[in-house]
């Protein structure tokens, strides 16, 4: 097991990455959540109220935290391995023989184990999570117009709906039944639709029918033209979605706006994962390198302002993607290139 966990020296060092690493993510929510919370006090009515405001933040979190893993990995690994350094434990290492890169590696195993953990959340969870904590939001706060919610054409209908906080439930439903002519023969208004074992079911429907006078109403109604999953994969948000579906959508998607949203989202995902552990290694290019004998608050602090110059960078990049300048896998690529050949630049020094 020496292999995989290390000596005692390495579970030490990965012990102090790893309490850091939680130590910056817990203080990293802390402050994502007060200021969420102080942007949606802005946003409170009578239907969205203070309550709705603190669960709508506090469910933001886990979003906030992975998409910042990699600045949380970077900031946790200075601070771990700078305290380590600063206590003497650092050069005690090196006296028993431990090399800067078997040290480094040392971090990286806290480090994996996060990244494999935050993977599987991300591919499993969290897509769902925060489609239903936005959806729920936007509901609550009257905010979804026709040009926000979602319209589906179907054959024989045409159908907008307000919202969908899971792939099983739908709300607020307008569904325009169209005859052979393509005209508009009745209208079907529903509060929501559930799905049950690929089944749709409208609940609390009322149709129009322009040849009869009456409306009917229908507790629960088979909705026969319901949407798909690649109907829904078309029209929802591309953060809403895994890499599987996303890869599904993109082969799916005719729109080239669209189509550049999907594949920066999928492209970002991909990548994530490396650029947290060329930022690991970057990190400790800080406390290895030339910045050896600054304190551990300097350090903290260039790797703040490196963090908040890359999140500038990549967004710049991504910008440009997305109104085609650079196709998503450059805008993703290029900046995650310029961390590796610093990187690499760094450590070269080091080593002279």
């Amino acid at each position: 097991m020496n292999w995989f966990l290390g000596d005692l020296i390495d579970r030490n060092i990965s012990k102090k990455v790893l309490q850091s690493i939680c130590i910056v993510a817990i203080a990293l929510s802390t402050l994502d959540f007060l200021f969420s919370l102080i942007s949606e006090i802005s946003d409170l009515s009578i239907s969205y109220q203070i309550s709705d405001a603190f669960l709508y933040s506090l469910i933001s979190i886990p979003s906030s935290l992975y998409a910042y893993l990699s600045y949380i990995c970077l900031l946790g690994v200075l601070i771990g391995l700078g305290s380590i350094k600063e206590e003497g434990e650092l050069i005690g290492a090196k006296v028993l023989g431990k090399s800067d890169f078997s040290l480094v590696i040392a971090c990286l195993r806290p480090t994996l184990l996060i990244i494999i953990l935050s993977f599987i959340f991300q591919e499993i969870s969290l897509p769902s999570i925060s489609q239903a904590n936005e959806e729920n939001r936007l509901i609550k706060q009257n905010k979804i117009t026709l040009d926000e919610g979602y319209w589906i054409a179907a054959e024989s209908s045409i159908t907008f709906f307000k919202s969908s906080p899971n792939r099983s439930l739908i709300k607020d439903i307008t569904i325009y039944q169209l005859d052979d002519k393509n005209k508009i023969n009745q209208v079907i208004s529903s509060a929501s639709a559930i799905e049950e074992e690929g089944i749709w079911t409208l609940i609390n429907s009322t149709v129009n029918n322009f040849r009869i006078s009456d409306p009917k109403i229908y507790e629960r109604k088979i909705w026969e033209d319901a949407p798909k999953e690649s109907d829904m994969r078309r029209i929802l948000s591309p953060k809403y979605f895994s890499i599987t579906e996303l890869r599904n959508a993109i082969n799916e998607e005719v729109s080239e706006y669209r189509k550049n949203n999907l594949l920066l989202e999928y492209w970002r995902k991909i990548f994530h994962p490396i650029i947290t552990i060329i930022l690991v290694f970057l990190a400790s290019s800080f406390v290895f390198g030339q910045v050896r004998d600054n304190n551990l608050g300097q350090r903290l602090l260039a790797g703040i302002v490196f963090a908040f110059s890359l999140n500038m960078f990549q967004s710049l990049f991504e910008s440009m993607a997305v109104v085609s300048f650079l196709t998503p896998l450059s805008a993703v690529l290029f900046p995650m290139l310029i961390v590796l050949l610093l990187t690499l630049f760094v450590w070269k020094i080091k080593s002279n």
